[in-house]
């Protein structure tokens, strides 16, 4: 693994090109992720460092702290990050994500964050001096380490997940799960489903935002690459023979879906399922704009935001 600091040019405070953050204010303080999950759509990005890469912002905290001296208004809220995770177990990112947080929260500025990765303590106590500022999901959809190992190797173990949960709960933060992306045939069944549902029931968590699996050419490729000795590869592409393009809100992208009768029914199920351990598993309206017309993620952490803060400036 090579970690290099790079210098950012242009403003720390940014809109997402994806459609379903457009209205929110993001911060990728990295280019590049050690976690090389095969399903990451930022690995096929033109400016992709490279798995085995990573290029950390070394100056952003400092044009940061500058940048909210000089705007009129703040955002509510700023999304960590859409092309990288930030709790990555690289020093070098970790630190420069906990100054970038804090400084945002000592300025009364929320944030939200996406993490497949394990949260350090320091961060934990950082989350609990601010917990009406911090919006939480942990990305998880299986408890089965053997299969999490081959879709995201580098990622946290879903025991280390699992403690995240538990431990953001005993501080007062109860996070959303993060049901994305759902592989069909793999972590859609019954088995699985329920496995995930029965851990983390007894943390109070009682919502999940489902997405499946899309496939571009790159991570066609990455799963191959990556699945290829495994008995999950041809079972997962044998779903999408039948699947279909689709245009995403979520991206200014097309992409190949798995089909929408096969969609539909599997978000159904698992709806069903999560119900019994009273969580409502919610379909996510970014990726699955011909089923849904749930809410686009920014609309719902705007609304979650503005409860606490009373504030409507998103960006």
């Amino acid at each position: 693994m090579q970690i290099n600091f790079i210098e950012r040019k242009g403003h720390v405070l940014t809109r997402s090109t994806l459609k379903c953050l457009s209205q929110v204010a993001s911060i990728n303080p990295t280019l590049g992720c050690i976690h090389q999950c095969v399903y990451c759509y930022a690995r096929g990005y033109s400016m992709y460092p490279g798995d085995g890469n990573v290029l950390v912002y070394g100056n952003m905290p400092e044009k940061l702290k500058r940048e909210l001296t000089t705007r009129r208004k703040l955002p509510d809220y700023v999304f960590f990050s859409t092309t990288c995770d930030v709790l990555q177990p690289i020093p070098q990112v970790l630190r420069v994500t906990y100054e970038l947080m804090s400084t945002l929260l000592e300025h009364g500025v929320g944030i939200n964050l996406l993490t497949k990765g394990r949260i350090p303590l320091k961060f934990l106590e950082l989350f609990s001096r601010y917990r009406k500022l911090v919006h939480i999901q942990v990305g998880i959809t299986t408890v089965d380490r053997n299969i999490q190992k081959k879709i995201e190797p580098f990622a946290a173990t879903p025991q280390e997940r699992l403690l995240n949960i538990k431990r953001l709960c005993e501080i007062g933060i109860v996070p959303e799960v993060k049901l994305d992306p759902l592989i069909p045939g793999v972590t859609d069944t019954e088995s699985n489903a329920t496995a995930l549902f029965w851990e983390i029931q007894g943390f109070g968590i009682h919502s999940a935002c489902m997405n499946y699996l899309f496939l571009r050419p790159q991570i066609k490729k990455n799963l191959c690459k990556a699945l290829r000795n495994t008995p999950f590869l041809q079972k997962i592409l044998s779903y999408y023979q039948t699947g279909m393009p689709l245009n995403l809100l979520a991206e200014r992208s097309r992409v190949t879906a798995l089909a929408v009768e096969y969609r539909r029914q599997a978000y159904e199920n698992i709806s069903r399922w999560a119900k019994d351990f009273g969580i409502d598993a919610y379909v996510c309206g970014c990726k699955n704009p011909d089923i849904t017309g749930e809410p686009l993620c920014g609309m719902n952490w705007g609304q979650h935001c503005e409860k606490h803060l009373g504030q409507k400036q998103l960006f």
